[in-house]
């Protein structure tokens, strides 16, 4: 059998054993309240029974869309910065230290403000998750391109390589790599944000899902929002993965 698939065997017994753990032995010989801590055939039938009945459906796809936009806005800019914070060590001093105090700022205490500034609609969450997913990507960048190794750009230097063809066939390429490793922490962070945001003020979306089922005190519904939020997460950052291991293909490992 092959590595991947015992692997991921592995990792499913795993997580089916946790699961039937905190089914059949945690629950019953602590006799937790539901109210405290659900089952998790419980969460599964809340999480079932939101999908079907709609409700939830309508909330992840507003949230998908602030993830979207947001993740694709704040990558973006991070990557379009990097580029001259990266060619210079005079705009890096400049502009690092303001760069840095940015990504300092807690972004659960700005977060009202933004509401305030562009209101309780997408804008202000968009905003928001492009303000968390930046860093990462920008960061990524900035060590990406900064990782062409010498001699090749003392080969280019040889053949007569103009400063767009260094950056396009040399810098980016050697890039990549850094560039998605950014991006999958990137869109895992961006996840992050949007319900970080939809808590301050929002009617619609998962983590408005998340406060409504608290308040109504319906753990189980809590916890199975929280539960599609994990596999929106996973598979968005499997897929960047997937792209990367697709466009980057030179670096991929082949023993993996």
């Amino acid at each position: 059998m092959p590595r991947f698939d015992k692997v991921s065997l592995i990792s499913l017994g795993i997580l089916i054993a946790f699961l039937a753990s905190w089914e059949w032995i945690l629950i019953p010989a602590l006799q937790i309240s539901p109210a405290l801590l659900p089952k998790p055939s419980a969460i599964i039938v809340a999480l079932w029974s939101g999908l079907t009945t709609g409700y939830l459906l309508s909330d992840t796809w507003i949230t998908l869309q602030e993830v979207a936009a947001g993740y694709v806005v704040g990558s973006l800019i991070g990557f379009l910065l990097a580029i001259p914070i990266a060619g210079s060590r005079t705009a890096e001093r400049i502009f690092y230290p303001y760069i840095v105090a940015l990504q300092a700022i807690p972004k659960v205490a700005i977060a009202p403000l933004f509401v305030v500034w562009f209101g309780f609609g997408m804008s202000s969450k968009i905003i928001i998750v492009a303000l968390i997913t930046f860093f990462p990507v920008f960061v990524n960048a900035v060590i990406g391109l900064r990782a062409t190794p010498p001699e090749q750009l003392e080969l280019f230097d040889v053949y007569g390589a103009n400063a767009w063809r260094r950056f396009r066939y040399l810098k980016v390429p050697n890039a990549a790599p850094y560039v998605f490793g950014g991006l999958n922490v990137g869109v895992t962070l961006s996840v992050i944000g949007a319900i970080v945001a939809e808590f301050v003020g929002a009617q619609e979306g998962i983590g408005a899902a998340i406060m409504r089922a608290g308040f109504a005190l319906d753990t189980a519904g809590v916890f199975a929002a929280i539960t599609l939020l994990t596999l929106i997460a996973a598979g968005a950052s499997a897929g960047v993965q997937a792209l990367g291991r697709h466009l980057v293909f030179w670096m991929n490992d082949p023993n993996r």
